[in-house]
């Protein structure tokens, strides 16, 4: 029993060359990727905030504008007839009888702080969405409709566009003013 395996007498000489060999392996490998590595091309794509998401004109919109529901498209030169209440406003259409249509801001274009008001002329972007009973309720509960005939009104509408961006022909960029109201 006096006797010890001495298991460490030869690994000590042996720890330094190998520290610089792995030193030297790693060394190497970096070498490597960095002359076979090819270089990455990273592409912005930029969008302008004057594009136009599926640009209809208003005279094609005009004859059929159920044929439009679930699309979201865009409008130029939107004449703005009359107000309904602090978030949606209505137009004539290019038909025969001038019919009145609705347009309705949502949230978003609310939040950009654009006047709209009656007599304008707008470029809207917005889905073209069927009028439905839940839709009214929603808008009566987020205080779309000051006064009692406003919902009445906005009944009459079969579909309308949910406008998530407008911009008022003829202003100047960085204007700024209240929201409609």
């Amino acid at each position: 029993m006096a006797m010890f395996l001495k298991s460490r007498t030869g690994s000590a000489r042996l720890g330094t060359p190998l520290m610089i060999l792995c030193f030297l392996a790693i060394g190497g490998f970096l070498y490597w990727l960095s002359v076979t590595a090819e270089p990455t091309e990273i592409v912005v794509e930029e969008v302008a905030d004057t594009e136009l998401v599926n640009a209809i004109a208003f005279a094609d919109f005009s004859t059929a504008t159920d044929s439009y529901i679930g699309q979201e498209i865009s409008l130029e030169g939107v004449a703005v007839t009359s107000l309904l209440g602090p978030h949606s406003f209505w137009t004539s259409l290019e038909d025969a009888q001038q019919t009145a249509y609705l347009l309705h801001l949502s949230e978003a274009a609310l939040a950009d702080s654009v006047s709209v008001m009656a007599g304008a002329s707008v470029t809207v972007t917005g889905m073209v969405t069927a009028m439905s009973d839940s839709i009214l309720d929603a808008w009566q509960a987020a205080g779309a409709f000051p006064q009692d005939s406003d919902r009445f009104q906005a009944e009459f509408a079969e579909d309308f566009i949910e406008i998530s961006s407008v911009s008022v022909d003829g202003a100047e960029s960085g204007e700024e003013s209240e929201p409609s109201s």
